[in-house]
């Protein structure tokens, strides 16, 4: 993954999510994770147990399902895209009660799946924070979002979704964009 094309003039440390581990790397430290839902999904519980305070910049926002038995992954695969839908939608109401907080976390349109236990309930604690206003500009202290907040970290971490999404579910009334190639090609 590259770095996001914004201004840039950060002094911190910068890592992307394939270069670290997290045990005792982010001790004490504000962390900035950069990308989307899923990606943030998969690193936030690990470096939020170890860091003073940790911000994600979500990009976009995914459908979070609970993880389901060794068989459940085929069954996620073929359900039925409403069915996913609704899981999902029950599945935030029910582990983010904040409506303001949900509503940020919730897909406006076409959205990826990811698959986590613990990231709704991670992103509560106090010391976690989600930004869904886009970056303006990494400042020498941190990330400036458009709103003009300046966000202090010592560490930025760019998160990608390769190989994290287990399938995409279009809004509703809309098809897939795989469905509509099919359909345009018949």
């Amino acid at each position: 993954m590259t770095t996001p094309r914004i201004a840039d003039t950060f002094a911190g440390r910068r890592l992307h999510c394939t270069a670290f581990l997290p045990r005792h790397e982010f001790c004490g430290q504000r962390v900035a994770i950069i990308g989307s839902g899923a990606a943030a999904a998969r690193l936030l519980p690990g470096i939020a147990a170890e860091a003073a305070r940790v911000t994600v910049f979500q990009t976009e926002p995914v459908w979070v399902l609970p993880r389901l038995p060794r068989s459940g992954a085929t069954a996620l695969r073929r359900a039925p895209q409403r069915l996913i839908r609704w899981v999902a939608r029950v599945n935030l109401r029910v582990q983010v009660r904040d409506a303001w907080l949900r509503h940020r976390l919730t897909p406006d349109d076409t959205a990826g799946v990811a698959v986590h236990d613990s990231y709704y309930r991670t992103l509560r604690q106090p010391h976690c924070t989600l930004v869904t206003w886009p970056i303006a500009r990494l400042v020498p202290l941190g990330v400036r979002t458009v709103d003009g907040i300046e966000h202090r970290v010592d560490t930025i971490v760019y998160a990608e979704d390769a190989g994290h999404i287990v399938r995409t579910v279009a809004r509703p009334g809309r098809l897939h964009p795989s469905a509509e190639l099919v359909k345009e090609s018949a």
